[in-house]
């Protein structure tokens, strides 16, 4: 069973996380905690004009499957709207407490 959950593909974009680091000088930065295990994510936004994410960086202390999510985020958010980051949210709490389809658009590759 541990090998499904921990596949090629999940410790690939554990391993190529992007945008990792901080920002100087960020517009936004969020931080959180999991209550269960202790994985913590800090990242960081600056938002343009256009209310779309400009620049993005994380920096995650977690298991491979947090990791492969945070890099699926990464590669998503840079031109994403705050719309889409906050439907792309929605549709995962749906999904993981409710048995939902999870994102579509840009933040699909969160639903495997």
């Amino acid at each position: 069973m541990i090998d499904d959950l921990y596949s090629t593909r999940i410790l690939t974009l554990a391993a190529n996380m992007p945008h990792a680091g901080r920002l100087e000088l960020p517009h936004g930065t969020g931080e959180q905690v999991a209550k269960l295990c202790g994985s913590k994510a800090v990242i960081d936004v600056r938002i343009d004009g256009d209310n779309r994410i400009s620049h993005y960086a994380q920096d995650v202390k977690a298991c491979a499957l947090g990791q492969a999510a945070a890099a699926l985020v990464g590669e998503a958010a840079i031109g994403a709207t705050l719309a889409e980051v906050r439907d792309a949210r929605d549709d995962m709490i749906l999904m993981l407490k409710h048995g939902g389809d999870g994102p579509e658009g840009r933040f699909e590759g969160l639903r495997t």
